[in-house]
Order: structure tokens, then C-alpha cells, then sequence
């Protein structure tokens, strides 16, 4: 299929809300989720989105983070999203946003017969800094005795910026975070021949992008973005500022160290406050907790 106009990109919030938040392409968003999370068959069989299409089509001035909810035939839940900027907070915000779904479960004189909580957050970025590996599992796990206590919670983690340029042995995952970080048309033809998913799914992008409302709502997130990474910056530039001068009053250490509580506040990444003020990850760490 031939474009006129260049693609929209499959890790566009809007592009993933449209493309697997439709009923009416299930079966890509049940073979994405099998690339995944390792659960029986049968639990696909009935397969329902919880909040289909785009919860929010026209983002304010504030940046949202765009998620999709879905419940497989026993009622497990799982949870995916894409997030595309640094967020510092990610970690807890994830386990929080977790632990509310496992909450939730449970009303008053309910006993705890719950239901598992998977999360598959898709990052356009580096999250997890202390591995190279683009596809971590995360449950309750004690590592000294090598035992799980729980998978009620599951956290996936997958990176774009870490996918080999080789193929490894997961190629039926690797396929489908190569089409979510093609940029171009050509990059979309190249991975379509991997699986007639993958295929069904790049013909779907190709016709989004062709699509004036769905160009449209594309364009307001991207504005979103971009006015929020221009706050962020406003924010970071003035939080050096207050930093010297906290500095000048008390000494270049604490200035050092007032400048990083600022980037924290805002939530910069521990790689950049680092390389701003100087002060090792530990040092860094030490001052979010």
C-alpha cells in the first residue's frame, strides 16, 4: 500500500490506542500479548479490552500517559502501555498503579481469592539502567533462595532503544518491538513479512496513516509532548538557578545538592542529574529516597 503522507509511528499513544484498542483487531492484540506473558491457551479464548479506543482523544496542556486494560477468560488482568518520555517515577508509579488493581479486587467481606495483575510497559527509553537486556520479568521474588513468592503481580519491562540489531532466540517478540519502533514506511515493509499478524498490523498503521482524524489526534500529542518537555526545561533551567543560589549562601556542596533535588522534583532521569551536577547514582538515589 502506498502512502502519501509519512507514517505514524506504532509507538504513537494514538496508534496503539487505535490499532489494539479495537475490538475489531483482537487477534493482533491477543498475538502481541502471547510474544509476552507465558499463560495457558485457553485464556485468550474470551478475551475482553476493558477501556477500548482512546480514553482521552485530544490531550490538554497536560501530558497524560494513555494505557489499555484487558481481561483474559478467568478474569486475570493485564495491563499495557507505551510510554515515549522519561519519567523518573515510573518505577513506583507502576507497582502502585498494580497494587491498586489487586486492591480493587476486593470489597468489604470478600476473602482473597484475586486475580493475577500483569503489566507489559512498553519505553521508548532506557528504564531499567542496571541491565541490557530489552525484556525483564518482575514478580515477588527472593533471590537468595532462587523462590518466587507470587506472580499475582507481574511487571514486564520492555525497552525499545535495547533491541538487538541481531536476531536472538526470541524472535517472535523481537518481531513485534521491531514494528513498534519503526519510523519509516520501508522499516514497516521490512518487519510485515515476519508473521501474518505483524502484517495485518503494518496495513493497519499504513491505513491510519492515511486517516484525517486519526493524523489529527496524532498531532495533539505530539504537541502535548512537546509543550511538556518545553515546562520540563523552563523547570530544570530554573531549578539550576535556585540551586546557585542556594549554593552561593551555603556552599558549593549543598548547592550541588539543591540543584539535584530541583531535577528530581521534575522528574529528570538519575543518568541526567548526574551528568548536570557531578554527583554519582548513589548519591542520587540517596536524595529520592
Amino acid at each position: 500500500m502506498s502512502i502519501s503522507k509519512p507514517i505514524l509511528p506504532p509507538k504513537s499513544n494514538t496508534v496503539f490506542q487505535l490499532l489494539f484498542g479495537d475490538p475489531r483487531n483482537i487477534e493482533l492484540l491477543t498475538d502481541f500479548l502471547k510474544s509476552v506473558i507465558d499463560i495457558p491457551e485457553d485464556e485468550y479464548e474470551d478475551i475482553v479490552i476493558v477501556n477500548p479506543y482512546l480514553t482521552r482523544e485530544y490531550p490538554d496542556k497536560k501530558l497524560g500517559i494513555v494505557d489499555l486494560r484487558v481481561k483474559t477468560c478467568s478474569g486475570q488482568i493485564v495491563h499495557i502501555e507505551i510510554q515515549r518520555d522519561t519519567f523518573f517515577m515510573m518505577r513506583n508509579r507502576i507497582v502502585f498503579y498494580d497494587s491498586s488493581l489487586i486492591a480493587g479486587q476486593i470489597g468489604e467481606g470478600d476473602d482473597y481469592n484475586l486475580k493475577r495483575v500483569i503489566s507489559i510497559l512498553i519505553t521508548d527509553y532506557e528504564l531499567i539502567q542496571e541491565s541490557l537486556l530489552y525484556h525483564h520479568r518482575f514478580t515477588l521474588y527472593d533471590r537468595r533462595a532462587g523462590v518466587e513468592f507470587s506472580d499475582l503481580i507481574e511487571i514486564h519491562t520492555l525497552e525499545l532503544p535495547k533491541i538487538p540489531k541481531t536476531t536472538d532466540v526470541d524472535v517472535y517478540l523481537l518481531n513485534w518491538l521491531r514494528f513498534f519502533r519503526a519510523d519509516t514506511k520501508e522499516e514497516l515493509d521490512m518487519i510485515a513479512t515476519a508473521s501474518p499478524a505483524i502484517k495485518k498490523a503494518t496495513a493497519r498503521v499504513l491505513q491510519l496513516s492515511e486517516d484525517e482524524r486519526a493524523r489529527l489526534i496524532h498531532e495533539y500529542e505530539v504537541k502535548a509532548r512537546r509543550d511538556e518537555r518545553a515546562r520540563l526545561n523552563d523547570a530544570i533551567t530554573k531549578g539550576r538557578a535556585e540551586g546557585i543560589t542556594e549554593g552561593r549562601a551555603e556552599g558549593r556542596a549543598e548547592g550541588v545538592i539543591a540543584v539535584a533535588r530541583n531535577m528530581l522534583k521534575r522528574n529528570r532521569t538519575i543518568a541526567e542529574i548526574a551528568e548536570d551536577t557531578g554527583l554519582s547514582f548513589n548519591e542520587i538515589e540517596k536524595l529520592a529516597h
